[in-house]
């Protein structure tokens, strides 16, 4: 899962890798245009091919819930308006506290939201920058960086390869 390079168009396309075996010739989920790739949501519906109801208890197990690319998004784009205005919310309520009722706070603001509680290193920074303190979230966001860099650098000497 995840998707795949596919050397006819020179391109990395996004969704399920289908492999190019024979196994996959009864399935249902056919590639009948030049993607190398399904969306996930019909993956999951609907591919008979040994192995994908495993894949689909993993993911069920894992509390993953299967959406089309577009709601994918719009659930990303209504969590991150969620945090912004759980930051803002936390931010609003902060004057005269301590970083221990702040980080309570926001918090409180997030389980509202119904938004998933960050780890505490980024919770920690959220509380500085909610403070005046915006250093803790800006060098978190490097180290981000970084990481995605090294991925993309690792992924490009892959596909060298």
């Amino acid at each position: 899962m995840g998707g795949g390079f596919n050397s006819q168009r020179l391109r990395p396309e996004f969704g399920v890798g289908l492999c190019p075996c024979d196994c996959h010739s009864p399935c249902p989920v056919t590639v009948a245009t030049k993607r190398v790739t399904v969306p996930l949501k019909t993956w999951y519906t609907t591919c008979t091919c040994p192995g994908a109801d495993g894949e689909r208890h993993s993911l069920d197990e894992a509390g993953i819930e299967v959406g089309d690319f577009r709601e994918v998004w719009q659930d990303a784009r209504r969590r991150a308006r969620a945090r912004k205005e759980a930051f803002a919310a936390a931010r609003a309520r902060a004057a005269g506290k301590s970083r221990a009722e702040i980080r309570d706070i926001y918090v409180e603001e997030l389980r509202a939201r119904g938004l998933k509680v960050p780890a505490d290193r980024i919770l920690d920074a959220t509380v500085e920058h909610i403070t005046g303190n915006p250093v803790p979230a800006v060098r978190l966001g490097a180290e981000g960086l970084a990481q995605m860099g090294k991925a993309m650098r690792e992924a490009a000497r892959l596909f060298r390869q």
